[in-house]
């Protein structure tokens, strides 16, 4: 958001459209809502993809500082959605502020070792992030795409997804994360506050022990939402 050589630690990645459904019901109504305009055909494929994840649990896993993380799993899936719930005292453009301002990643995403924008072919903005890993596993590393939408209530989606569009070789003794989608949702509290939802569904690849991803996971959401509450509340990020 986290030695054995990396060539020995690649594996395949599962299809990412079996676990859009699972990280939409992640997401709080608003945003549901709008995922929801779109045209019937594509909405009925839709709820046929939910019902092969109708059985998920969530569950909550970690309550520390006003930061609540809850894990969801389902039938079939390997690794839990991971989610971080927080109210900060700032506005959602306060915050996204920070979450858009990729060379501060260093200083607020868990485990972040590295973040840089990228260029692709097209011009295409994307954004290179390397996560540090303890000795002797790997670091791993992964080229996200990230998009920004307008809610409702004057609220903010900003949602990001691995992606090879870039072009971006993976680097030498680091493995290439599979797959990596998540989310910030950020909705006013109605008080001068927002609310926000850090969503994080990903394959950190390779061949990790179960109870390091697991205990990884747990702790991603609740640092990466402490380091930026800490952040925001210092004012707004600094110049590139």
């Amino acid at each position: 958001m986290t030695g054995a050589a990396a060539g020995a630690e690649a594996r395949a990645a599962p299809p990412p459209s079996s676990e859009y459904p699972a990280r939409m019901r992640a997401l709080p109504p608003s945003v549901r809502r709008s995922a929801t305009a779109v045209p019937t055909a594509l909405f009925v494929s839709f709820l046929l993809l939910a019902a092969g994840t109708a059985f998920a649990e969530r569950s909550v896993v970690r309550v520390e500082d006003g930061i609540t993380v809850e894990e969801e799993t389902a039938p079939g899936r390997e690794l839990p959605i991971m989610i971080g719930k927080v109210t900060m005292k700032a506005t959602a453009e306060q915050i996204a502020a920070w979450v858009t301002a990729v060379h501060t990643y260093v200083d607020w995403q868990h485990n972040c070792e590295e973040a840089r924008v990228l260029r692709g072919p097209d011009g295409s903005r994307f954004t290179y992030n390397r996560i540090g890993s303890p000795w002797p596993v790997s670091d791993r590393d992964v080229v996200l795409r990230t998009t920004r939408k307008a809610l409702d209530g004057g609220g903010i989606l900003l949602e990001f997804r691995s992606t090879e569009e870039a072009g971006f070789p993976a680097q030498s003794g680091v493995v290439r994360m599979p797959r990596l989608f998540g989310s910030y949702v950020l909705e006013p509290d109605g008080n001068g506050g927002t609310h926000v939802v850090y969503t994080v569904d990903s394959d950190p690849g390779g061949s990790l022990p179960s109870w390091l991803v697991r205990q990884a996971g747990k702790d991603l959401p609740y640092f990466t939402l402490r380091n930026l509450q800490a952040r925001v509340a210092s004012g707004p990020p600094p110049p590139e």
